[in-house]
């Protein structure tokens, strides 16, 4: 019985971990064994703790630090970081352009105006 009692209360404390929660102007970077696996919108979510990693970005403090043509790479900078940036929107992504992260393909974001 004192088994089953733990085992549950290991359940419980492991699925409690693994609820993130992102506010409204965030996006969260998911990386799953050290490796980009997903975006996340606004809201609750569930992850698998221990293996999966949730950074919080801001998008408030994202800036285009040089032009993002359509299809081409352009720069973004995200906190005190550099990233390379490809846009999936149509029209140029200039600095000033609030942006919206909507995946990660290796070390390059996929943005779009927003």
């Amino acid at each position: 019985m004192a088994t089953i009692i733990a085992l549950i209360g290991l359940l419980f404390v492991f699925a409690v971990l693994g609820i993130k929660v992102i506010t409204e102007h965030e996006q969260g970077l998911v990386t799953r064994f050290g490796a980009h696996y997903a975006v996340l919108g606004p809201g609750l979510h569930m992850t698998v703790p221990i293996v999966d990693r949730v950074r919080s970005i801001d998008l408030r403090d994202v800036a285009v630090t040089k032009r993002i043509d359509p299809g081409e790479t352009g720069r973004i900078r995200i906190g005190n970081e550099d990233w390379d940036a490809r846009s999936d929107d149509p029209g140029r992504i200039t600095t000033g352009t609030p942006i919206r992260i909507t995946a990660v393909e290796g070390q390059v974001m996929v943005v779009t105006a927003g």
